[in-house]
């Protein structure tokens, strides 16, 4: 076979091959339309009456034909969104406070207490995280659940890092003004637009 005819060949058998992939299936539409709007959103501050001043997050799962599977994978996704926004949230509260107590010259000591104290912080708040809501979208084949946790609840636990130590008063207010302001600090970074 000569050069010519090999590059011939190789041509036919990578197009035929490519016709064989076919177009691909159009990408899924978040289901806003056809569902609760709460499926449409990602994490934040719950946008549901009932759920009064709860933090919220969704999770999803696609194409899975048991129905208790199906939710049970988008409940499992949902809690994981919620760890990782709480931990991202515990996390940067943690190193705001230990700033503060660097600044203010507290010693070492209770800086790392900070620092224990809010690993556990992060566990004992995501127990408290349920899921009180899921749907189904029989358009798209996807199956949503909400997982919810009191915005108080939360901001309490960020308040026990006032225990971590002999801190001074005005690093527990700190601790107090922060924790109070958590929500909003999460609705803040929940609402910029993603690149």
């Amino acid at each position: 076979m000569t050069r010519r005819n090999r590059y011939a060949a190789a041509a036919v058998c990578v197009l035929a091959l490519a016709g064989c992939a076919g177009t691909p299936p159009p990408p899924k539409q978040a289901d806003c339309a056809s569902g609760p709007p709460w499926t449409c959103t990602v994490s934040g501050k719950c946008a549901l009456p009932d759920l009064g001043e709860g933090l919220c997050a969704v999770g999803r799962a696609d194409s899975i034909t048991s129905e208790s599977l199906g939710i049970e994978v988008a409940s499992t996704r949902a809690r994981g969104e919620m760890a990782r926004v709480i931990e991202t949230q515990v996390g940067s509260f943690t190193r705001a406070v230990q700033d503060s107590l660097s600044k203010s010259g507290t010693g070492e000591d209770s800086i790392q207490k900070i620092g224990s104290f809010s690993q556990n912080i992060t566990k004992r708040t995501l127990n408290g995280v349920t899921i009180p809501k899921s749907h189904f979208n029989r358009e798209t084949k996807t199956y949503y659940a909400l997982a919810t946790i009191d915005a108080k609840t939360f901001a309490d636990a960020l308040k026990g890092l006032k225990d971590a130590g002999n801190l001074s008063e005005s690093v527990k207010k700190e601790i107090d003004r922060r924790a109070d302001g958590i929500v909003d600090t999460w609705e803040r970074e929940n609402s910029r637009p993603q690149n």
